[in-house]
């Protein structure tokens, strides 16, 4: 392949090249999505276990497998001769990119697997863990953004993240709500205040039923008619209920 692209004018080789790569890219997302995806899946159905039939329903292996593509576009860069500076770097930017977004989604499918099987045990309805794995998916989405938008842009993560630091006040209003839930349902754990399967009254939220879901934002309550009642989280701790 390298003695045929030399034939051709430096932009077409160029060109060329970068096709292939994308090729075999591809090519190797496919089968690793195919095939390796499908001999984990495999390999997890056949033991005794119930915990990892959670990790392939919320597709974590398929996740994992994406990061693949990116590897390889990364490091195959490398391998073809002429190409320019500039282009290497926007390529490898790109791949950074999109295998940083791939892990993120595959550990924020990982983090709803663990509450998932966390909730088959009976621990779960007295001390919750939805709303602190919550605030763990915001952190790393944030982690994530502040990544790939350094790794875009060239520019270290630490001067992105110390000008967060200097937006503290603003991101301290646009997240209020989320700071104010998690304060409550910590509050709401640690007190053993409420748990999913309580009946609970709080009429001036019009909730008068089965707790059936407690998160970081929102408690939902299903009434006695069968309708669904959601209610903010930091309510429960400034407003009385029974």
């Amino acid at each position: 392949i390298s003695s045929s692209l030399e034939l051709l004018p430096v932009w077409a080789a160029n060109l060329v090249g970068l096709a292939l790569l994308a090729l075999v890219a591809v090519v190797a997302d496919i089968f690793a999505k195919r095939q390796l995806v499908r001999i984990g899946h495999r390999v997890f159905r056949s033991t005794q276990f119930t915990w990892d039939d959670t990790l392939i329903e919320h597709k974590i292996l398929a996740r994992f497998a994406q990061i693949l593509p990116a590897l390889i576009f990364y490091y195959g860069l490398d391998l073809l001769q002429g190409l320019p500076d500039g282009v290497i770097t926007v390529g490898e930017n790109l791949a950074v990119a999109y295998g940083v977004l791939m892990l993120t989604l595959a550990c924020s499918g990982l983090i709803s697997a663990v509450n998932a099987i966390y909730e088959q045990y009976p621990v779960a309805k007295e001390r919750p863990i939805k709303g602190l794995l919550q605030v763990l998916k915001i952190a790393l989405f944030i982690l994530a953004g502040v990544l790939i938008i350094s790794a875009l842009t060239e520019r270290s993560p630490v001067l992105l993240l110390s000008g967060l630091g200097a937006m503290t006040a603003v991101l301290l209003l646009v997240f209020k709500d989320t700071i104010l839930s998690l304060v409550a349902s910590i509050q709401l754990t640690s007190l053993d205040m409420v748990r999913v399967g309580d009946w609970i009254e709080m009429p001036q939220c019009g909730a008068d039923g089965d707790v059936v879901d407690v998160a970081l934002h929102t408690v939902k309550v299903q009434n006695w008619d069968k309708t669904i009642t959601t209610i903010p989280t930091h309510r429960l701790i400034v407003e009385s209920f029974k």
